[in-house]
């Protein structure tokens, strides 16, 4: 049994599922989603379970299967009893070590419980035609999403994702995850538009009143500021089909280029993904990538 407990938003939710999806296929086990988190309280952004608007392949956890795990070693007058006991009580719940691409977890055996972010294609690459299925959209696009849809297939599209919201907001988000420059977007955009011509970028953004202020290139731009709430997710699905992306150090924008299909696309990156320097983060970006 595979079970992998859900973190943040609808891009972290999707790399969770993604690695529960490989470890169920290789072992040919049944995936199960731990969606304990949304209930818990702290300093973290709230969420919602948003998986839903895809054609995934699991099952949500009931209380009787996560009982079986815990996720931390005993406490220190546990390890004593057990030791006077001659116990050896191992955790069954396995937390990512950092952010670095971890073999290891493929090498588990008995019940999984899988804690962290797994934010690496490299947990998932070689199921990507798998993927790409269940992260199917489930409802068509409609109204004005339609529209900008034959817009952006018409033409050298390019997504520009700028991530602002908790990570201004949240002192804590902001701390940890900083914010993209406008020079990083101006640099993306001028890479991009040297190598292809008569490009036109779609701007996306959770401050698309900031971005209208502040951003300036002399290309056409469309402010994408429709799809809030409830259809957020709608404005994946538009940035994945641009021709080419800019993301953010954002998890959403990362799955918009992933799922991204054309063969000759261009994805520019922030290089730093995280305030803190130190933090590995050298698997995030996939290397076909441009970072910048």
């Amino acid at each position: 049994m595979i079970v992998v407990k859900l973190l943040g938003g609808l891009g972290n939710q999707m790399f969770q599922y993604a690695i529960g999806r490989k470890l169920a296929l290789m072992r040919n086990e049944e995936l199960f989603l731990d969606c304990s988190f949304f209930d818990e309280k702290g300093t973290h952004t709230p969420r919602e379970f948003e998986l839903d608007i895809f054609n995934i392949k699991s099952t949500n956890a009931t209380d009787e299967i996560l009982s079986q795990f815990v996720s931390s070693e005993p406490n220190l007058i546990g390890r004593m009893v057990n030791r006077i006991l001659g116990k050896k009580v191992e955790p069954k719940s396995y937390i990512e070590k950092g952010h670095a691409f971890q073999n290891n977890v493929f090498n588990l055996d008995g019940n999984i419980h899988l804690i962290g972010y797994w934010q690496t294609e490299k947990y998932f690459k070689d199921i990507e035609q798998e993927l790409r299925k269940d992260f199917a959209f489930k409802y068509s696009a409609n109204g004005k999403n339609a529209e900008l849809l034959s817009k952006i297939e018409s033409c050298n599209s390019i997504s520009l994702h700028i991530r602002r919201g908790d990570y201004v907001s949240n002192n804590a988000a902001n701390t940890f995850h900083g914010l993209c420059g406008l020079d990083y977007y101006k640099a993306g955009v001028d890479y991009i538009a040297s190598r292809v011509n008569d490009i036109q970028l779609f701007i996306f953004s959770d401050d698309i009143a900031w971005a209208k202020v502040n951003l300036n290139h002399d290309f056409p731009m469309t402010f994408i500021d429709h799809n809030t709430g409830k259809s957020s997710w709608e404005d994946m699905r538009l940035m994945s089909q641009c021709k080419h992306n800019i993301i953010a150090n954002s998890s959403f924008s990362w799955w918009a280029a992933w799922l991204n299909n054309h063969p000759d696309k261009m994805v520019v990156a922030p290089k730093q993904w995280f305030t803190d320097t130190t933090i590995n983060t050298q698997d995030v970006i996939p290397d076909s990538w441009i970072k910048l």
